[in-house]
């Protein structure tokens, strides 16, 4: 009951922590993006060029209705509302990329400190380190009914080589049962990482094509085939394709990051199993 009870309490922390994180990224992120475009708008249009010949051209310029700038901000606002919604859906998954990688960084570093530790008490044969660190590591817990088991079995004393053999067995499947457990628990939000890396892009490729329609549809309606016309919608078009690479790139390295991550807990929880179970079979050689 008790395990019960620590582990739902840890996994409401944690999910309490994801979101957290997820909230002070997207705050974050609305203030750098807030904080880029005023220091946009405060640039200068152009500059003066340095040829003697040109200053008169400059000087028209300068005294014609000033350019309207077209920058990330007004092909977003320009853009329509198909294309928006797909910008604001990979903006989104880009936010959740983020809060993912800094929440497993978390859960990782403290499920390889807590095995660590678990480590060093076993191999020193520390029972007071164990009991202690059990319910925090993933080592421990397998560990833990590894021991069950061997308590159920030590109270037949007059056991033979099969029943031995049998114990050893029973030991390695509640184990493997407590290892898949923890494993996919470390492994949870790795679907939605691969499912952003996989089709971020289309989504962006669907906002671009969206987009060019819209331009193609401006041409029709205007009669006027002018790069002025054309231009603004192909750009926020375009803009739908780089959010949607600027989603899924971080999203697979990411992905393939915690990947190779799991994959080393796997190495390390079986090779775990392997030497608890050596020691079991030691000490019962020991005893006959």
């Amino acid at each position: 009951m008790d395990m019960r009870t620590l582990g739902f309490q840890s996994s409401r922390w944690q999910s309490r922590l994801r979101m957290l994180m997820l909230l002070l990224l997207i705050g974050v992120t609305g203030l750098s993006t807030s904080v880029v475009l005023a220091q946009a708008d405060e640039q200068p249009a152009t500059a003066a060029d340095s040829v003697t010949g040109e200053a008169a051209a400059d000087r028209a310029v300068a005294t014609s209705p000033a350019a309207e700038r077209f920058g990330v901000r007004e092909m977003f606002t320009q853009a329509d509302v198909v294309v928006k919604a797909v910008m604001i859906f990979l903006v989104l998954c880009s936010l959740l990329t983020w809060a993912v990688l800094f929440e497993k960084l978390v859960v990782f570093a403290k499920a390889r400190r807590a095995n660590q530790r678990f480590l060093a008490g076993f191999r020193n044969n520390d029972l007071t380190l164990l009991h202690e660190q059990a319910e925090h590591s993933a080592m421990g817990r397998m560990w833990q009914v590894a021991q069950a088991e061997v308590t159920h079995f030590g109270r037949n004393r007059s056991a033979d080589a099969d029943q031995i053999n049998r114990l050893l067995q029973r030991m390695s499947l509640t184990a493997s049962i407590v290892q898949e457990r923890d494993l996919a628990r470390l492994g949870s939000m790795m679907g939605v990482l691969a499912t952003i890396g996989a089709t971020a892009p289309f989504i962006g490729l669907f906002g671009t094509v969206w987009g060019i329609l819209n331009s193609f549809a401006s041409i029709a309606t205007m009669k006027s085939a002018s790069l002025a016309i054309v231009a603004p919608g192909i750009a926020e078009a375009l803009l739908a394709t780089a959010l949607g690479l600027f989603a899924a790139i971080p999203a697979v390295m990411i992905f393939n990051k915690f990947a190779r991550d799991i994959n080393g807990f796997v190495g390390g929880l079986d090779n775990f199993s392997a030497e608890m179970i050596a020691d079991v079979s030691r000490k019962l050689d020991e005893v006959k």
